[in-house]
């Protein structure tokens, strides 16, 4: 059986070559040096992109989830993906044109009055209180800014004046969503989706409609945006 050196070796090793470590049960001195290894892998310059084995499986399960009859001829490298994520070119990475996605039917009115969306539920987590996420002024008026917490990923809006906030990922595949200021809505960049700025799906190229963004409660409190979050 390999000593703890060796483990913790064969570990490292793993690490920088970016293989998938073998399991084995750790002890705690094991454990520590492991943790600080992968901190430093972390930390090396590129080491958050994602390898293109990696894409290719993200591209095949979407290829897959999407109602398109032929997949993608040309593989796309690393450079691509980074270079049209987060932008409207998503719709040329799932090789569909805008004309063709399904657009969604409801009313962006409902029992709750205008910026209500219906289906959309609001988040009330247990134990979840006023904490502030953006200075009123980061958000001017017809904006959209996405703010991260321990917690949630969430996007705040400035309609008008009127502040309001949403999920910021996804309900499909979980992806971040990305603010299109000129067209008011926020944009999924790992397939051709869209929300509204109440959350209300726009269009979609799924099989199946995803649910709309749930709403998260917020508020302006001295020059300062909260949301009712954990």
């Amino acid at each position: 059986m390999n000593s703890p050196a060796d483990r913790v070796a064969q570990f490292v090793d793993d690490l920088v070559h970016r293989r998938r470590p073998r399991r084995f049960k750790a002890s705690p001195e094991e454990a520590e040096a492991m943790t600080a290894a992968a901190g430093l892998a972390a930390a090396r310059v590129g080491a958050d992109l994602p390898d293109k084995a990696a894409l290719d499986r993200i591209h095949r399960r979407l290829s897959e989830t999407l109602n398109e009859s032929p997949a993608l001829e040309r593989r796309f490298s690393r450079r691509d993906w980074l270079r049209t994520a987060g932008t409207a070119a998503a719709a040329v990475v799932v090789g569909v044109a805008l004309d063709k996605v399904v657009t969604n039917e409801q009313n962006s009115g409902g029992p709750g009055g205008p910026g209500t969306t219906p289906g959309s539920a609001t988040l009330l987590p247990d134990g979840a209180s006023w904490r502030p996420v953006a200075a009123l002024s980061a958000v001017p008026v017809g904006h959209a800014l996405p703010v991260s917490t321990a917690t949630l990923d969430a996007v705040i809006i400035n309609d008008g004046g009127n502040i309001s906030a949403v999920s910021g990922i996804c309900t499909h595949l979980g992806c971040k969503l990305q603010p299109d200021d000129a067209n008011r809505k926020l944009n999924c960049p790992c397939h051709q989706t869209a929300f509204s700025w109440t959350g209300k799906v726009l269009y979609y190229r799924l099989k199946a409609a995803p649910a709309n963004l749930p709403l998260i409660q917020s508020r302006v409190n001295n020059g300062a945006i909260e949301l009712y979050i954990v």
